[in-house]
Parts: structure tokens; C-alpha cells; sequence
């Protein structure tokens, strides 16, 4: 990609604005002023208290990143006058409810970033000619890291295709009515983060598990002592929380061995089941930059 691309997204995924250095429509055509979004490189704060020495300096006290400010700049061409103001009436409305959206930069070759915003501020015009007028929203974005796209992994339990089978419910039916203990299913699996931020991957379990699970990055350990079913998957964010059917229920925790990806690190995720059951879990981990 020899160009660089922005899109806002509304809460419901909707596209507010999708701008660009290079033209992708005759009709419609916004353009990316200068650097926009500003402050999507640097942009973040520092938050915390230093207190002073009697003597000279300060003492130590670790700080962490604020909110990220951003400006989106972009200049709009339309075919007409009618066009043209309709258009501002639209993108006034752009965020204006408060809630979270979504602002994707992807430049040249590098792969798209996202990240949560709110509208932070008025939303303001300037007419260049009765086509063209430039656009500026001002957005705060209240987590600043960037994240690239999920990947996902399916990751099975420990010891899973081992098991005493017996005729006639053998596998190796083929091979005649046999004894055998089954062929041990590889559990190997690894996630990473190529990012410059620490990075929390997310396990989903979809399992019969009538005492639990366990799920674990390296040797943090979270359990989940509590009946689980096929069709009502379990969430564990390892940020801190897990969701059963969409409801919180991190109250329902055993182990909460939370634990991130550090940057340009490599760690193995496991799956297993507290006192047995079936199914699989799925682990998404992804890019993260500040």
C-alpha cells in the first residue's frame, strides 16, 4: 500500500468517515490534512504524584500513561452545493452521544491499529469553496494503546485423544477389534506480541466441564471451579475479567493469575479441565502499541 487510510467507526460499527492521501472516489473525496489524526504517534500523558525530597529530587513513584488526545483533520470535495451541506449535517452528529468508536489508521505497508475514542470537544467546519470545506473532530481516546487484529489459536486440553478404549467402541475399527489407548493429540501452542506495549491475550472455552477448567499464559494460572456448557461459552480476559454469556462473573474465580504478553515476547498458552470434560478453548492475542 503506497497511500495511508483513517476510518471512524460509530459504536454499532457504522462508518462515519473513512479519509485517505490518495483519491478514492471522484464523487466523494476526503483527504487527509497533513499528519491527521495528530497525536496518534506520542499524544499520551503521564499520570501520578511525585513527592518531593526534604533533600534534592524526588521520590520514585511508578507512573502510567493517561488518556491519548487526537485531532482528525480531513478536507471533503463533493460533486455539489447540496451535497456538500448535507454532508456537514451528518458528520456533526459524528460521535455526539458520547459513546465509544473506533478510529483504524493503516499506513502504507504496515498493518491497520485501532483504537477506542470519544468525541472529545465541537466538531468544526471551515468553507474552502461551495464544493470544499475542511472538517476537524477532536477525540480522546481513554485507552492509548494501538492494537492490531486478533489472531486465534484453538488449543485443546492436556492428554486429550489419550484414553482406554475397548472393543467394539475402538478407533481402529480398520485395523480389526483392538484394545488401545489412544494417540495423544498435540497441545502446543504460542502466542506473541511483535508490539511495543504489554498485551493481554483472551481465552473463550467451549467445553462440558462439570467441575471446571484452567487456563494459563506461562505460570499464571486463572481457574474456573464451576460447571460449564457447550452452548454458553466462557470468556477469560486475562486483563481481568471473565464473562459467562456475556454477563461478568469474575466473582465466580478460583486462581486469578492475570498475565500479559510483554513486548517482542513469545509465551505458551494451556487449557485443562480441573476434573475432566470435553471440548476445546480458543486463545486471540494480538499486536499491541503504545
Amino acid at each position: 500500500m503506497d497511500s495511508r487510510h483513517v476510518t471512524l467507526d460509530g459504536p454499532d460499527g457504522s462508518l462515519l468517515i473513512a479519509a485517505s492521501t490518495r483519491e478514492t472516489d471522484v464523487s466523494r473525496e476526503y483527504w487527509l490534512s497533513g499528519d491527521s489524526p495528530t497525536g496518534w504517534n506520542g499524544g499520551t500523558s503521564q499520570k501520578g504524584s511525585l513527592e518531593e525530597r526534604e533533600s534534592e529530587g524526588l521520590f520514585f513513584q511508578k507512573r502510567h500513561p493517561g488518556g491519548r488526545s487526537l485531532e482528525l483533520r480531513v478536507r471533503i470535495h463533493l460533486d455539489n452545493v447540496e451535497a456538500a451541506e448535507w454532508e456537514k449535517v451528518l458528520l456533526s452528529a459524528a460521535l455526539a452521544d458520547g459513546e465509544l468508536g473506533t478510529l483504524t489508521v493503516q499506513s502504507y505497508s504496515m498493518p491497520p491499529l485501532s483504537m477506542g475514542v470519544q468525541r472529545n470537544g465541537e466538531v468544526l467546519f471551515a468553507r474552502v469553496n461551495p464544493f470544499t470545506f475542511d472538517f476537524s473532530i477532536p477525540l480522546l481516546a481513554p485507552d492509548p494503546r494501538k492494537y492490531a487484529p486478533w489472531r486465534e489459536s484453538t488449543l485443546r486440553p492436556i492428554g486429550a485423544g489419550v484414553g482406554f478404549e475397548f472393543p467394539p467402541f475402538s478407533r481402529d475399527l480398520g485395523k480389526g477389534p483392538v484394545a488401545t489407548f489412544g494417540t495423544a493429540i498435540s497441545t502446543d501452542e504460542w502466542v506473541w506480541n511483535d508490539g511495543t506495549a504489554h498485551s493481554w491475550p483472551r481465552f473463550t472455552v467451549t467445553a462440558n466441564a462439570p467441575s471446571g477448567f484452567a487456563v494459563a499464559l506461562g505460570d499464571k494460572r486463572v481457574t474456573y471451579p464451576w460447571p460449564t456448557f457447550p452452548d454458553i461459552p466462557v470468556t477469560v480476559d486475562m486483563a481481568g475479567a471473565v464473562t459467562v454469556g456475556g454477563f461478568d462473573q469474575s466473582h465466580l474465580l478460583g486462581e486469578r493469575g492475570w498475565a500479559s504478553i510483554p513486548p517482542q515476547s513469545i509465551e505458551t498458552p494451556h487449557f485443562e479441565f480441573l476434573q475432566g470434560g470435553t471440548g476445546w478453548a480458543t486463545v486471540q492475542h494480538r499486536d499491541t502499541y503504545m
